[in-house]
């Protein structure tokens, strides 16, 4: 007979709505057995009085490995901004993308993440360190030219060369339910047509995804006009680019045509208000990316343009600025971002086994606090679907998480982090920056 974990909780919500009180199964598989009411005859694993359990949250875009410039260049414009980070990226070494990665999975995990998309360096070492601490990453390996060397203090590695251990590491977690590898393309504007042209091959004849930065900027657009004459999204569309799977980050400044290109192709797009906001790179079109039928998740960028990896945070001011901007308290709705956060971001960056709490589905879970002041005075086992839903979108922090499943694997657990030495990893990352900003 398999053994169940069984979780009890005040609430819990489901793709049905909330149930309230509630009960989660899962299996040694670490997919999800039940969720319903409690049963009479359960014996619980972990009783969670006061805790509402909902779908761990989707990172959709990140670069993790730069928590390490956590503000270092915090009111400077884009361009400025990005000349600063790339200096400093020019000194890094390894240990210091381990300890960087490191700090962000301690953050990630405590406020509720599970799963990310990042772009940056990637190797099989650093892949290995998420796998221990129990997250699921779609890891793809920046690039931007053929001779080109992006991280030369960490690797001798080419553009040309990234692309060939993109294959090779595809093939080495093929089967790996915690992790996909892809091509990481900086962005158009960065990226030869004759590279991006190789990059869509290689994605095709592998069945590989790709991530890269689409439209971030007005000045991006303005560059791909002069250059090519056409927006990004037209140029790599003449590249026939969106043949291949693409999962893209920001698309600020998309056209109508080029929402409308994005949807029939299947594109999928992570939009990163906050860090939109604070670079000034203005605001993405949610609601009409919504309306066409885009994949989406909710991404929070690097702490280098954000500061923050809390995904709770993402999800208010996604929800609320478009209601700001047009004037309309209906222009997008908690629920459609909430669903975006977790089980939407889950299947546009590859885990769709993951984002909902339901029978088969992976067992990602969270607790979150239902006893702290931002959540009174509404009684933790009298929520409605539109209640909870509201408190976590508009209410909740990452300080209210107090329990992480991740497969069924317990990776957090009432502050207390169970897969990394947070102690160890905060100190180890204090270290490594105070020798950068020398």
């Amino acid at each position: 007979m398999t053994t169940e974990t069984v979780l009890r909780a005040d609430a819990m919500l489901t793709p049905a709505g909330v149930i309230a009180p509630a009960e989660l199964a899962f299996d040694a598989t670490g997919h999800i057995s039940y969720a319903g009411p409690p049963r009479s005859a359960s014996e619980v694993t972990h009783d969670l009085v006061g805790h509402a359990l909902m779908p761990g949250l989707v990172n959709g875009h990140t670069h993790s490995a730069m928590t390490l410039q956590r503000g270092v260049s915090d009111d400077e414009s884009f361009m400025q901004w990005l000349a600063t980070v790339q200096g400093i990226e020019q000194q890094l070494t390894h240990d210091d993308l381990v300890a960087g990665l490191e700090l962000a999975l301690v953050e990630m995990i405590e406020t509720g993440t599970v799963a990310f998309a990042d772009m940056y360096y990637w190797d099989e070492a650093l892949i290995e360190r998420v796998r221990a601490a129990g997250m699921r990453v779609f890891a793809a390996l920046a690039c931007s030219a053929t001779d080109h060397v992006a991280y030369p203090t960490v690797s001798p590695m080419t553009g040309a060369e990234v692309l060939d251990e993109v294959e090779r590491l595809a093939e080495r977690y093929s089967e790996d339910p915690l992790v996909r590898v892809g091509f990481g393309p900086h962005a158009p504007y960065t990226c030869t047509p004759e590279f991006l042209r190789e990059v869509r091959s290689r994605a095709l004849a592998g069945n590989i995804p790709i991530h890269t930065h689409i439209s971030e900027s007005a000045a991006e657009v303005s560059q791909l006009l002069e250059q090519y004459g056409k927006t990004p999204g037209e140029h790599l569309a003449s590249l026939d680019f969106f043949d291949a799977e693409v999962h893209a980050a920001h698309c600020v400044h998309l056209t109508e045509g080029e929402i409308a290109t994005f949807a029939a192709t299947g594109t999928s797009v992570s939009h990163n208000p906050v860090s939109n906001l604070k670079l000034g790179n203005g605001i993405a079109p949610l609601p009409e990316m919504i309306g066409a039928g885009i994949a989406l998740a909710i991404g929070t960028d690097s702490v280098a343009s954000n500061n923050s990896l809390d995904l709770f945070e993402e999800l208010k001011h996604a929800t609320i600025l478009h209601r700001g901007v047009r004037q309309d308290a209906a222009a997008v709705l908690g629920p459609q971002v909430l669903d975006i956060a977790t089980r939407g971001g889950a299947a546009a960056i590859g885990f769709a086994e993951s984002g909902a709490l339901a029978v088969g589905r992976f067992a990602d879970i969270v607790a979150v606090d239902l006893a702290v002041t931002a959540a009174a005075p509404v009684a933790p086992e009298a929520h409605t679907t539109q209640s909870l839903t509201a408190h976590l979108v508009y209410a909740s922090s990452g300080r209210d998480v107090r329990h992480v499943f991740i497969g069924g694997r317990h990776v957090y657990a009432d502050g207390r982090h169970l897969t990394l030495d947070a102690d160890a990893v905060r100190a180890r990352a204090r270290a490594a920056r105070a020798r950068l900003v020398k």
